[in-house]
Order: structure tokens, then sequence, then C-alpha cells
């Protein structure tokens, strides 16, 4: 079901829309646990697009405020019926776990549903999971079309919305970012997530 795709040095990924979530395609051979996925060797890399917007404070967070720094990224919105109920759970569990093991790395949420997750509602939201706001930016103040290209351009990712469900179509992996804006890695963010892998890759990978 979740597979990866690898064509020479090349990292493809191939996502099909489902619901509130992506599904991906595998036809390698590779050995590498769905739950971890290496993008860090792609003949072109997957560097970050530039955006500014605002967080669960109402202060301004852009490419430049992560520039020098690790961060995790991943989308959701508070109406979400289905995937981000597991996802969000899942980075609190990763943040914690992250904050015991030393790592300095900031986590990154973009809201897919801008024009109604005002900073106050993304607050409520993350209050709600427990989320520790020290290194945890909930982000709207864009256009959607504006998140669209993002995750186009930065991770790969379409969003997409589906009017006649009231849902939005978007990624369910996180995304490991290093300090120069380029993703390295990217990470099962609900069914198949596996913290301890998760952990221990980010651990390895950050030198921390």
């Amino acid at each position: 079901m979740k597979k990866f795709l690898i064509l020479g040095s090349t990292a493809v990924c191939l996502f099909i829309l489902s619901g509130c979530s992506f599904l991906y395609q595998d036809a390698s051979e590779s050995s590498q646990s769905d739950a971890v996925i290496d993008v860090s060797q792609t003949e072109e890399p997957w560097q970050t697009a530039e955006f500014e917007a605002v967080n669960q404070y109402g202060d301004t967070v852009s490419i430049e405020s992560l520039e020098g720094e690790w961060w995790i990224s991943k989308t959701i919105f508070t109406r979400c019926p289905t995937v981000c109920m597991t996802m969000t759970p899942n980075m609190v569990e990763l943040q914690s776990a992250l904050e015991e093991k030393g790592v300095d790395i900031r986590m990154v949420s973009f809201t897919v549903d801008p024009d109604f997750d005002t900073p106050e509602r993304l607050e409520e939201y993350g209050e709600s999971y427990g989320a520790d706001f020290n290194n945890w930016d909930f982000l709207t103040g864009y256009e959607f079309e504006d998140i669209q290209q993002f995750a186009l351009e930065s991770f790969k990712s379409q969003i997409q919305q589906v009017p006649e469900e009231s849902d939005i179509m978007h990624p369910t992996r996180f995304f490991l970012v290093n300090p120069d804006g380029v993703v390295h890695r990217m990470y099962s963010g609900e069914k198949s997530f596996d913290l301890e892998a998760t952990v221990e890759d980010i651990t390895e990978i950050t030198g921390s």
C-alpha cells in the first residue's frame, strides 16, 4: 500500500489522493522501512520554497525564521475528520521523545484550511492535543493557493479540496528539513508511524 519508488539515484514519490490522506506506490526492491524514507539522495534536492505566515500567537514566521535550524513539517486543518486526529497525537509523541533525547529541533504545522483556521483556532487546537508551543508553530495567514504551491514545490505533494465531502486532501507524511532548507526524510505520520525508528533516525541525522 504505502511504498517507495526509486529510479536509479532519483527518488520518486507517486502520490495518490485518497480522502484526507496520501498513498504512494513502490516498484523498488528497497528494504527501507515505510516509516522512514530517505529523500536526500535525489538528483535534484527538495529545496523548501519561500513562505511567510503567522503562528498561533499571531507572530510572523517565514523560511528565514527557520534558517540554520532542523525542523519537521506537517500539514493539518482543525476541522479534519480523519487522519489529522492520528497525525497530531503522533507529532506530540515525537516532540516529547525528541525533547527527552535533547534534540534541538522545531516543529511546524501548516494549516491547509487558512480561511477557517485563525491563530486563535490553531492555538486551541494545539492545546487540545498537548502540543508544546515552545518549539512548535501552527501556521496560517496565507491563501489556500499559497499552501498548495508550497507543498508541491517543497514536498512534492498535492493538496486538494473536496467540496462535496467538506474535506481537504493533504499529505500524511512528516518531513525533516535541514538547516539549509533541504528536505532529508519523509516519515509516516499516520498508520505506519514508528516512534522509535523516527526518533532514532532524527537523532542520528541531527547529530544530537
